[in-house]
């Protein structure tokens, strides 16, 4: 039995096989092996019949009876604040200003060595309306001698101490034209991040995401600057042929701004993927909708109605996708209703998530407006550590595979591509040395994969790899790779 198209002389660029294959593909969820070709699937079915698929070059992958499924896709994730939490504190925005300096006090007195001090997730309530000198002398209380730079939950808000402020003075007076003091200008400068540590902690979030099968990742929500700096640092990865899943980012608005900088903004991070959308995308526009939270929040509204609406037709136009996590019963029932006004506007393959905790009835649904094209799942606002949040509804392993990789692919928009192992998707998978039906839901939680593969290349081995020497490895080639540079540099030169 052998299902897939392909030319009579077509070699696969590699096999796996000598084990067991479980496609998630209703019409033929077993089979004994699967080859790949440029990236994709190119035939799955029996053993001997892909044996014909194997040439000279072809690299045979041996599964030693274990058993092969699509890879693992991660709905839930935080992987940008998991690995800042390596190298700033993170804060919450319930936290008073007392909380927030007590935090900040027992933060630097647990790294009296660091060069400068962030930290996100303040409420910037905390700090608007009041006069800069009075909020910078918050700060200058805990710290004086170094820089100490706060972003808000939003990440459009900043709260400096007087030594940044002053760091930023003095470089701004040494530029040749004087610069627009933006935010990501004043953190540019400043630099109170530790990037090489950072780029150890986004290693570490990689390789815990490697060894629970991960190899796609999207990132429920971060704010702009924390996102765009760990994007590029994955890009780097990409760069060096060390990249260990795809991801797929999200524009975070959490407060009330102007839907023309969200489509601008929107557009900006799409655009800046456009030669990798394959392996590191941005086309989710994360909203945290909050309906009470307007009713006392004159001067900083969260998200409105209206602005919600507003953008369920504008990205939809742009062709950009939702996720919405929607905080009380009023937020719910808005975020249903920009969906519908979204489908009555024609904007029928667009992809709505709304994240809440509600279990609706039918009716409710019915009610809502729910149709078959949007998706509900569980609200990760607050618990970014948390592993297999996804699952919390699954009955057993069998639900809890089709939630890791088919619905999560339909979930995102991505089943066409991705979510099994059928002829013509990408070839991502993961390999477990057991047979994961044969175990209940909490064991299969516990349990760790062999390998994990990304478009038929074997990112990660548990029987060859180590994953404490990955950083160690991408400095050596980002060192080789500068060399290169360097040396054609010169070669051009004479």
């Amino acid at each position: 039995m052998l299902f897939g198209l392909f030319k009579k002389n077509e070699v696969a660029d590699i096999v796996f096989r000598g084990g067991r294959v479980y496609t998630m593909d209703p019409d033929s969820p077993w089979v004994e092996a699967v080859a790949c070709k440029d990236g994709r699937v190119l035939a799955v079915g029996d053993q001997n019949m892909l044996d014909g698929l194997i040439g000279d070059e072809t690299e045979v992958v041996d599964l030693e009876g274990g058993t092969l499924l699509p890879g693992f896709i991660e709905v839930c994730g935080h992987p940008v604040l998991q690995a800042f939490q390596k190298v700033c504190l993170i804060l919450y925005d319930d936290m008073t200003e007392d909380m927030v300096v007590t935090a900040l006090s027992e933060y630097i007195k647990k790294n009296p060595d660091n060069g400068g001090y962030f930290a996100y997730g303040f409420n910037a309530e905390l700090i608007i309306g009041r006069p800069e000198e009075e909020t910078r002398a918050v700060l200058d209380k805990i710290c004086r001698d170094k820089p100490l730079a706060l972003l808000d939950i939003s990440g459009f808000n900043g709260w400096f101490n007087s030594k940044a402020i002053e760091l930023v003075k003095a470089a701004a007076t040494e530029e040749v034209e004087p610069p627009v003091i933006t935010l990501s200008y004043v953190l540019h400068v400043i630099s109170p991040i530790d990037f090489d540590v950072l780029q150890s902690a986004i290693i570490e979030v990689a390789a815990d995401y490697c060894k629970k099968g991960y190899t796609c990742i999207f990132d429920c929500g971060s704010p702009d600057y924390l996102h765009h700096i760990y994007q590029e640092m994955v890009i780097e990865m990409l760069q060096m042929d060390m990249l260990k899943q795809r991801l797929m980012g999200s524009l975070m608005i959490v407060k009330n701004i102007t839907s023309d900088y969200v489509i601008r903004k929107l557009m900006q991070k799409n655009d800046a993927c456009n030669e990798i959308q394959e392996y590191i995308s941005c086309r989710m526009l994360k909203l945290v909708v909050d309906a009470d939270a307007n009713s006392f929040q004159g001067e900083y509204p969260a998200v409105t109605y209206e602005l919600l609406k507003t953008l369920a037709v504008q990205a939809s136009d742009k062709g950009f996708n939702f996720h919405i996590d929607a905080i009380g019963e009023d937020a719910v029932s808005q975020a249903f209703e920009a969906v519908y006004l979204a489908r009555s506007e024609g904007y029928k393959k667009n992809h709505f998530i709304i994240a809440h905790p509600y279990e609706l009835s039918q009716e409710e649904k019915t009610e809502l407006f729910l149709d078959n094209a949007l998706c509900e799942t569980f609200s990760t606002l607050g618990n970014f550590n948390m592993r297999y949040r996804g699952l919390e509804t699954a009955k057993d392993v069998k639900d809890a595979i089709d939630k890791l990789t088919i619905d999560a692919a339909v979930l995102l928009g991505i089943s066409d591509d991705f979510g099994s192992v059928e002829a013509g998707k990408h070839a991502d998978f993961v390999v477990f040395k057991e047979n994961l039906l044969e175990y209940n839901l909490p064991r299969f939680k516990e349990l760790d994969c062999r390998m994990t593969v990304i478009d038929g290349n074997i990112v990660y081995n548990v029987d060859g790899d180590e994953p404490k020497n990955w950083h160690s490895d991408l400095k050596e080639r980002q060192r080789e790779m500068q060399e290169e540079i360097s040396m054609e540099e010169d070669e051009s030169f004479y």
